[in-house]
């Protein structure tokens, strides 16, 4: 089992996860041609945060993402303005929101920016958003039961617990967007890539391979 500050940590990273669900609603109310342009900024924006993370000495992206983040001491007048006063500020660091991995490597934001932005260029409008959607929805109802609750593990640290509540979020989640039969390829599609996707990211995987699968099953059904 996870201890408390693990599972705290990845609650606070599905919850800043989460935000990324404004690609598929933007996307739900604009078109591709603008959204396009929007993810190909955010993902030229990360690339740049990553690069200067990963291979600079950069002194913000360290004040960002050091374990420190940033402290200062800063002296300030005392209302009767007679009196300077001490004052300690200290930004927090972005640290503890990534994973080992991810300290060492290219983060989760640059991957599934890069994921949405294929998705959006490849894939009917439908499928982009259901397969960027559940990508948020699926991998996050995975890890947090399967930190929870999680007892039979299937492969590697991945439970049925966990897999089961990707299955079934990813499948509600389908059923309000697209026909059943392929709801349900989509549901198993993400699922299983979910679940097997251990040495590339899964934020590009994800959306990619269920939305490609999804794909061949609509000329199919």
């Amino acid at each position: 089992m996870p201890s408390e500050l693990d599972l705290q940590n990845e609650v606070k990273r599905k919850k800043i996860h989460y935000i990324g669900l404004s690609v598929p609603v933007l996307y739900y109310f604009t078109g591709k041609e603008l959204m396009l342009v929007l993810i190909g900024l955010a993902l030229i924006s990360f690339i740049i945060i990553d690069y200067l993370r990963l291979y600079t000495k950069n002194k913000y992206m360290n004040y960002l993402f050091g374990k420190d983040g940033y402290r200062a001491r800063i002296k300030i007048k005392s209302l009767d303005g007679k009196h300077d006063i001490d004052k300690s500020i200290a930004f927090p660091t972005l640290d503890p929101l990534l994973r080992s991995e991810e300290k060492r490597s290219w983060g989760s934001h640059t991957f599934y920016a890069l994921g949405s932005f294929l998705c959006i260029l490849f894939y009917t409008k439908n499928i982009a958003i259901a397969a960027t959607a559940a990508l948020l929805i699926g991998d996050s109802f995975a890890a947090l039961v399967g930190k929870t609750i999680g007892r039979h593990r299937i492969y590697k640290k991945k439970t049925l617990e966990g897999s089961s509540a990707c299955f079934l979020s990813c499948l509600v989640l389908y059923y309000f967007i697209l026909p059943v039969p392929i709801a349900i390829i989509g549901a198993v599609a993400t699922t299983l890539t979910e679940l097997y996707s251990t040495r590339i990211n899964d934020n590009l995987t994800i959306p990619l391979v269920s939305g490609g699968v999804m794909t061949l099953a609509n000329y199919i059904f």
